[in-house]
């Protein structure tokens, strides 16, 4: 199974239900994709598979010779392991609160390695015996007179307590999962995807150059490799992604962008720590991060026709001298971007999604009070600092632009300055707005990412280096 069928439109119900609550949302939309390829590699998984394949058969017995029979009941146990193991893999991952996709279409499990009337029917059993809940998914059309949503969804499955408490006993559990198991990678079959809402991939002249772009990137740097001393760390490739494709007649491949790095666990080099980035070697050599300071609020400005202020932090003492004051005030400027117009309150969301980036920046998340920082207060100092702000959503050189059309002018940098890079022999390793690169290299990524910001949008950036020990 591949990252393909994310774009498939599979239905398990026959009419619309009410749309999930707004507050789920965040963690489907974040669940991974079921692999199915994982298998068991210690005595405790195969202990496991064992025992939940005999207590949890398929519904049917197999008919026929004894050979036969025996070779059902092997496929259901693989596919249980496989099954649980990308359930806990899920969980361990902490992005989807334990959410994981899985394919419904029969055609996606051709030539793999589970087969869809095995997984049929251990999804089934455990569905039953109330081993996993399920959210159903849903086509993205129906007929004229059943209303329902434009795009489809795959249906999700988490493991519940019973599951849990059935592999804990056996000593399997999401923080071992992978040394009890043994994951086998891939790469997605389509390197150039559409999510936000997902689509499958056209296979038009513009999606062949840009998956021509990205197979090159990805094959220049399976020649290098990465290595940590003391953390795994993956990278099997890159798939760009691209969003807000509502028609895809009219689609102009100019919304989002960003290269994402596989296989998405929690071993993947973007998901780490950047001290742990800074750990990491290419080709044996230690690694720098160059990181583009205030990369939306510059092509912000560059939009408006004026250079941000490339001398001054863009986010300190708009609301007082504290690191505290900094990260709110660079939280309530990129939320509000990503937002598309400036935030007026703080909301439940807004307040957790705070929290979780000061606990990621080494700050007490306590030490937050949302009626110490009101937003009225944040708004009206952030268009003292930078009154070019009252302009966000609204036209802006001819049209309204969103969080997309930012983040496809900083790929666009991105892929441009890796390239280049490229092209003088010098691997280079995107996390979104950053380039990690040898230390060797780092005067030339430098100037290589200045030349290409300046070429996209017209300006220079500030960009802020991170070295190790520093």
């Amino acid at each position: 199974m591949n990252e393909k069928s994310e774009n498939l439109e599979v239905a398990e119900r026959p009419a619309w239900e009410p749309k999930t609550p707004k507050e789920e949302r965040g963690a489907l939309d974040k669940a991974p994709l079921a692999t199915l390829r994982a298998t068991p590699d210690s005595l405790a998984a195969f202990q496991l598979m064992s025992d939940l394949a005999k207590r949890y058969p398929r519904p049917q017995a197999a008919k026929g010779k004894a050979y036969a029979r025996k070779k059902t009941l092997v496929a259901h146990a693989h596919a249980t392991a496989a099954f649980i193991a990308d359930l806990l893999a899920a969980i361990q991952t902490d992005r989807s609160e334990g959410w994981l996709r899985c394919s419904l279409n029969k055609g996606d499990y051709t030539g793999q390695y589970v087969k869809w009337r095995v997984f049929d029917a251990v999804r089934q059993a455990f569905t039953e015996a109330g081993l996993v809940e399920h959210k159903p998914g849903y086509p993205g059309s129906y007929q004229f007179d059943n209303p329902g949503p434009m795009v489809g969804k795959l249906t999700r499955y988490r493991a519940t307590p019973s599951l849990l408490a059935a592999c804990e006993a056996h000593g399997v559990t999401p923080a071992n999962v992978r040394q009890c198991f043994q994951f086998e990678e891939v790469m997605p079959s389509e390197l150039v995807q559409l999510t936000s809402p997902s689509h499958k991939t056209p296979n038009i002249e513009k999606v062949q150059r840009l998956r021509a772009q990205v197979a090159e990137l990805n094959s220049f740097f399976a020649q290098h490799t990465l290595t940590h001393p003391q953390v795994k760390v993956k990278h099997l490739g890159w798939v760009r992604k691209f969003h807000q494709a509502n028609n895809l007649q009219t689609y102009r491949w100019n919304k989002g962008g960003r290269l994402y790095s596989y296989p998405q666990d929690a071993e993947c080099y973007q998901h780490q720590s950047e001290d742990t980035r800074l750990g990491m070697r290419i080709d044996g050599e230690s690694v720098v991060e160059i990181d583009i300071s205030s990369s939306y609020l510059t092509i912000f400005y560059a939009w408006c026709d004026q250079q941000l202020d490339t001398d001054a932090d863009a986010y300190a003492g708009i609301l007082g001298p504290t690191d505290l004051d900094r990260q709110v005030a660079k939280f309530w400027i990129n939320a509000s971007f990503g937002n598309g117009n400036l935030l007026t309150r703080w909301s439940k969301e807004f307040t957790k999604d705070f929290r979780e980036r000061l606990k990621k920046k080494g700050i007490p998340p306590e030490a937050f009070d949302t009626k110490a920082y009101p937003m009225s207060l944040i708004k009206e100092r952030a268009l003292q600092r930078h009154p070019l702000l009252e302009r966000w959503g609204g036209d802006i050189r001819g049209r309204v632009r969103g969080w997309a059309d930012l983040m496809f002018v900083e790929s666009k940098v991105i892929i441009a300055t890796m390239q280049e890079l490229m092209a003088q022999g010098v691997p280079s390793m995107p996390v979104h707005d950053s380039l990690i690169v040898q230390a060797g290299r780092e005067a030339l990524a430098v100037n290589t990412l200045i030349h290409q910001f300046r070429a996209h949008t017209g300006v220079v950036p500030k960009l802020d280096v991170s070295r190790p020990g520093f």
